[in-house]
């Protein structure tokens, strides 16, 4: 599984599927990120990016959980390095 799946995946109980996927994918392609495996400063840029979308649909605290989820599944999946 790649990284932008990754995200997508803890995303999308809190976001649903396809806007899990749509968030994700949009904002790598915002940043510049080609392809589906960022890595280190690319994925924390990722996240603080999709941060503030998050914050709107679950609040602030449930975000930064929902981030540090994200974080977890990424280090379990070897995606962080």
């Amino acid at each position: 599984m790649d990284a932008l799946d990754a995200i997508a995946r803890v995303l999308a109980p809190y976001l649903g599927e396809n806007m899990a996927r749509a968030a994700v994918r949009g904002h790598a392609e915002r940043l510049g990120l080609r392809g589906s495996h960022p890595a280190g400063a690319d994925l924390e840029r990722l996240l603080d990016a999709l941060g503030p979308g998050l914050g709107v649909f679950v609040g602030r605290d449930k975000t930064q959980r929902i981030l540090d989820e994200v974080r977890s599944a990424l280090d379990a999946n070897g995606g962080r390095r």
